[in-house]
């Protein structure tokens, strides 16, 4: 037998080793999977208003010189009410042409354009909120693109929910566990989800119409924030004998 033959044969008798031969896992222990999620509604401190002028005109100059005049004035009554230049920021500015097709010329023409310029002013003085937007729509703003209250500080209120969070997983747990005639030992495995941070309530476009009296204050409630946190777990279940 040549020496290759030879370590061939050795070859093939060592990967067909004997079923019994084979390592053998032990057995997995039954667990239980649980979802949870914990909330704490905290009181917000800080406030985000998005305040914007939109205007148009035949030509990209003639719309963004009106915006910027109606905008200088808004950012100037911002300023006026105490708001540091600091806190004031412009979002969003954008020049865009007004299309429409044209059915006698069988194309696309430009009416003029739309420039849009929206700031966005943060603040911890809760009270300004409402000023802030009666401000911008009473020096040419047609744009109140979002308001937003939220707290500064959220690790206090995100180890609340997170603890409450795993209390939940748990308490469920240990109810399933019962239910199945058992008990659970302890935890295996623990997922922490990213915090939900909550979305910014939007506010639809509105324009502020001419009235000969003094125009009435924007009335705003701030309410409360959630502050939420959702885990995934894995507990060992043990059968009760």
């Amino acid at each position: 037998m040549s020496r290759w033959a030879a370590f061939a044969a050795g070859l093939s008798v060592f990967v067909a080793r004997p079923a019994g031969a084979q390592m053998m896992m032990p057995p997995q222990p039954p667990t239980i999977a649980v979802s949870a999620r914990g909330e704490v509604q905290v009181a917000p401190d800080r406030a985000r208003v998005q305040v914007g002028v939109e205007t148009q005109a035949k030509t990209p100059g003639l719309a963004s010189q009106e915006n910027n005049r109606k905008q200088t004035a808004i950012l100037a009554a911002i300023r006026a009410l105490g708001v540091p230049a600091a806190q004031i920021q412009t979002l969003n500015y954008s020049v865009m042409p007004m299309q429409r097709y044209d059915e006698k010329l069988r194309r696309v023409v430009i009416d003029g354009y739309t420039v849009s310029n929206i700031v966005q002013v943060e603040t911890e003085r809760m009270e300004l909120a409402g000023p802030i937007i009666d401000a911008g729509l009473s020096n040419g703003a047609n744009r109140v693109a979002g308001l937003d209250f939220f707290t500064k500080n959220r690790t206090k209120a995100q180890d609340e929910a997170l603890a409450m969070a795993v209390a939940s997983a748990r308490r469920q747990a240990e109810v399933a566990a019962k239910a199945a005639g058992g008990q659970v030992a302890e935890l295996i495995e623990l997922a922490i989800n990213d915090f939900e941070r909550p979305e910014p309530r939007p506010m639809m476009a509105m324009a502020r119409a001419e009235m000969a009296e003094a125009p009435t204050p924007t009335p705003l409630a701030e309410g409360t924030t959630t502050v939420a946190v959702s885990v995934q777990t894995r507990w060992k279940f043990v059968k009760q004998p």
